[in-house]
């Protein structure tokens, strides 16, 4: 008899702590959220016509690897961007090369990663900065490398 009334106490401090588990996973939910958006938001850079991941870039793709491995159900999809020098057919196929760039330096890193990343290129269609001058020597580089970028966007993070 003791011992089943002990196995009941031990059981409603399970269901006690349990009850309070919820508040801890909105928290650690709230905080993977928070840290994907950061992510998110964060762009790797390229110059021009190169698709090499430059060291800034690999601490980027570094951050992105992580969630992945903190989120289980997680996919990234990467997505090149390109300025608006060049044909549409060049930019779509140098945006691909970009963010395949991207996926083979992940998976050289987590080979396990592989199936849970993909790739997509928007070329020279989605500009964050909108430049006229699309000649080679163009006095706004700057503005121009702007646009040379692969984004993240996340699926399968639980809200």
């Amino acid at each position: 008899m003791w011992s089943r009334l002990v196995m009941m106490c031990c059981f409603c401090f399970l269901l006690t702590g349990v009850s309070s588990c919820p508040k801890k996973e909105v928290n650690t939910a709230n905080k993977m959220n928070s840290v994907v958006k950061q992510i998110s938001e964060k762009r790797v850079f390229f110059d021009y016509d190169k698709s090499d991941i430059a060291e800034a870039g690999a601490d980027i793709l570094l951050d992105v690897m992580e969630v992945l491995q903190d989120n289980p159900d997680a996919k990234v999809t990467l997505t090149g961007h390109t300025d608006n020098r060049g044909s549409y057919e060049y930019n779509v196929a140098l945006g691909a090369r970009r963010a395949d760039a991207a996926k083979k330096f992940m998976v050289s890193c987590a080979p396990y990663l592989e199936n849970r990343i993909k790739t997509a290129s928007r070329g020279e269609t989605e500009p964050l900065v909108y430049v006229q001058d699309d000649s080679k020597n163009s006095k706004y580089e700057k503005e121009h490398a702007k646009n040379r970028r692969i984004e993240f966007s996340f699926s399968g993070i639980k809200k």
